[in-house]
């Protein structure tokens, strides 16, 4: 009987352990991420197109804002690489500092983005310009409205665990509920595919233009 009673114990937990590796949410991220990169490929490959039967744009240099923007954003890639461990100790401290710092580096790559897009603006690259100034100003438009939504949730997620980190009694509650891990996870994952995209978009426009 105890050998019986212990068996069903493990294929329960068998059981939870894979219905939370397969949450719901898991496969809509997985198949919004694909979507994503079908549509950004599809975008740099129309734009290496045009770039390979045209000559290149009179005085047009990539702006560094490019090269800062990218390191901003990889620093930022690299706090919310902590937020499941820190999720999994309990540390409701280290994770609000995570979190605090990926969201004041994505406000700063907010502001070199719009700086970029003023840079050429002022620089005479429209957006109605040249065709290869359109697939600039599109494909990181594109970019910038995932990163919009992805800040929007990053600060939804920094809402929470400020709530948390001074009470003991809300940080319990937190910690305990698996669920709070798993949004953790599925944003950890969407950030480190912004960093992916935006890197493989600015190794693109830097060997292009």
């Amino acid at each position: 009987m105890g050998q019986g009673k212990t068996g069903n114990k493990t294929s329960n937990d068998a059981a939870l352990l894979q219905q939370e590796r397969m949450h719901p949410y898991r496969s809509v991220l997985f198949f919004a991420l694909v979507g994503s990169s079908i549509l950004f490929l599809s975008m740099v490959i129309m734009f290496i197109i045009w770039v390979s039967h045209h000559p290149p744009i009179d005085n047009f240099q990539l702006p560094k804002t490019f090269i800062i923007s990218t390191l901003v954003l990889l620093f930022s890639s690299y706090s919310i690489s902590f937020i499941q461990r820190y999720y999994k100790e309990d540390n409701a401290r280290a994770l609000l500092l995570s979190l605090t710092g990926a969201l004041v580096l994505s406000g700063f790559f907010t502001i070199l983005q719009v700086s970029t897009w003023k840079t050429l603006y002022d620089s005479g690259f429209y957006i109605d310009g040249e065709i290869g100034m359109t697939f600039l100003y599109a494909i990181t438009g594109l970019h910038f409205a995932h990163f919009g939504g992805g800040m929007i949730y990053l600060f939804y997620l920094w809402l929470k665990a400020f709530d948390i980190w001074n009470d003991p009694v809300r940080s319990l509650l937190y910690f305990s509920n698996k669920y709070e891990g798993v949004r953790l996870e599925l944003f950890s994952t969407y950030w480190h595919f912004l960093d992916g995209i935006w890197l493989f978009l600015f190794l693109t426009f830097l060997f292009t233009f």
